[in-house]
């Protein structure tokens, strides 16, 4: 096999990995926090350390989600402010595992997403200290967008 055909049967068996791919894939180690998805704890503890709790729900294969985490969360001020201020976690809405919302309930991150009115992704859910909705937005947004939604969502 020629190393030109090998390279091609290369990136023919790689291109199902990228549709895996989701902004937590691609963002910088770290940015999102490990949770088990209890969304109430979540929120409790962010506000103990005067933080937020950001819910960041993506699917598999979203070139706007996986934009997110490679160039706005990769963005070291963004990087900071979130580190700073907030806690942000991925919830995948096609993923199976167990979360519980605000209103106590126990569902999948699918179920989840059905719940809270996700109709695209990204779609970025900022819960205050109450657990109530702060910001909600659908779609990318770029470093200097997303710095003014921190700004406007952050603790007071």
């Amino acid at each position: 096999m020629t190393g030109i055909m090998r390279a091609v049967l290369l990136s023919l068996l790689c291109v199902p990995l990228l549709a895996l791919a989701t902004a937590s894939d691609h963002a910088p180690k770290g940015i999102f926090a490990e949770s088990f998805l209890d969304i109430p704890e979540d929120v409790r503890d962010a506000a103990k350390s005067r933080r937020r709790l950001i819910v960041f729900f993506e699917q598999d294969g979203c070139p706007s989600c996986i934009r997110m985490g490679r160039v706005t969360f990769a963005d070291a001020t963004v990087a900071e402010r979130l580190k700073r201020g907030f806690v942000l976690l991925a919830v995948n809405v096609f993923g199976a595992r167990d979360t519980v919302w605000t209103d106590g309930v126990s569902r999948s991150e699918k179920a989840l997403g059905a719940h809270v009115g996700v109709r695209g992704t990204p779609t970025v859910v900022i819960l205050d200290e109450k657990g109530q909705v702060a910001q909600r937005f659908v779609g990318y947004r770029d470093p200097a967008a997303f710095l003014e939604i921190l700004d406007t969502a952050a603790p007071k």
